[in-house]
């Protein structure tokens, strides 16, 4: 955990806030383990550790974040790592070459007027970088998904597409010559909810979903079955999973107890494939206090395990889950809203 600076002795305030917050919101591997982003406030700016194991964090030299910017995810392709995240004339970029760090150059593909865009999410696609994110355009109140590519991570070229027009993309996944956006067609929380699917034939299509399952989509990956999304239903008071088998038509799987609890929030955020098959899943749900992490799992994607909680989720939120040897690492914050601290978890496989 990072521990930024408190408040001075006998200073009075309700609620309290840390003269500085952080937070992760990604997790990823990279050729020493697992690396993670986030950022730490005020002013922004975008931080990032690095563990060997998911229990010892370190933070990595050569990327400073200048005020302003936000570190909001992160992929590795051989030696090369990719963080992209937003700063004060749109989205940007940050390059670890093997050796040391570089922030993509200011550039027209990257700039959004009046920072209303940022690159959200980042995979790998036949040996190069493809991001995605949202570039709206506020003076016309219009929101628009937007995808970005890069070979080396520096230089970007944004895609067009008309399927993109009110949406915005959260997170990718990657498979032989097919790419998979998703999130959301309007609103955030409520939805509803949005993917795309990008091959060489089709270019850019919007996705099929059922119309009745309403939310977002926060996460996706990749399993044997197919593609697996997970997010929020239509009323924020449970968690919905989407499954499809070409990335092009979503199907909602069957709402169950372990998607639920009680009337309350509950917001699957964050997936990733286990190498022993399955997907372990992390999140958030409300409570009495100021919610707390959760951990799903599911063999298949369709039927979820009863939602994990431990006394050391207590007050947080997982954004992020990985796997690195023979640990489940989840990265996240505990304290949120007042109190907002970077934490990660760790427990031995099998979960």
């Amino acid at each position: 955990m990072i521990s930024p600076p408190t408040l001075q002795p006998g200073y009075q305030c309700h609620p309290c806030h840390f003269l500085a917050e952080n937070l992760f919101v990604a997790v990823a591997p990279w050729a020493n383990g697992l690396i993670t982003v986030g950022v730490q406030k005020p002013p922004a700016q975008a931080i990032a550790m690095t563990s060997a194991d998911g229990k010892h964090w370190d933070a990595v030299p050569g990327l400073q974040g200048a005020d302003g910017t936000s570190a909001n995810a992160v992929v590795s392709l051989g030696h090369r790592t990719v963080v992209v995240g937003s700063e004060h004339s749109g989205s940007t970029a940050w390059l670890f070459d093997g050796s040391s760090w570089q922030q993509a150059p200011e550039q027209a593909a990257l700039e959004v007027p009046y920072v209303a865009g940022a690159m959200t999410s980042v995979t790998t696609f036949q040996g190069a970088f493809v991001a995605a994110g949202y570039a709206d355009d506020p003076l016309h109140n219009a929101a628009a998904a937007a995808v970005w590519r890069s070979i080396d991570g520096l230089t970007w070229t944004r895609d067009s597409a008309d399927a993109f027009a009110g949406g915005r993309i959260h997170a990718m996944a990657a498979r032989g010559d097919t790419i998979v956006a998703v999130d959301t067609n309007g609103d955030p929380i409520y939805g509803p909810a949005g993917a795309w699917r990008w091959t060489q034939a089709s270019g850019w299509q919007r996705a099929t979903i059922d119309p009745n399952a309403g939310g977002a989509m926060d996460a996706v990956a990749y399993g044997p079955a197919g593609f697996v999304a997970v997010g929020k239903n239509a009323t924020d008071l449970g968690a919905s999973v989407w499954t499809s088998a070409d990335g092009l038509t979503w199907t909602a799987v069957p709402d169950q107890l372990a998607l639920h609890y009680y009337q309350l929030a509950t917001r699957m955020q964050s997936i990733v494939a286990m190498p022993t098959g399955g997907f372990l899943v992390g999140g958030w749900r409300s409570d009495v206090g100021k919610g707390s992490s959760l951990i799903w799992t599911s063999a298949d994607g369709v039927t979820w395990s009863d939602p994990t909680w431990e006394t050391s989720f207590s007050g947080g939120e997982v954004d992020g889950v990985g796997i690195v040897g023979d640990n489940a690492v989840a990265v996240g914050r505990t304290g949120y809203p007042d109190w907002n601290q970077a934490t990660a978890w760790f427990r031995p496989l099998p979960l």
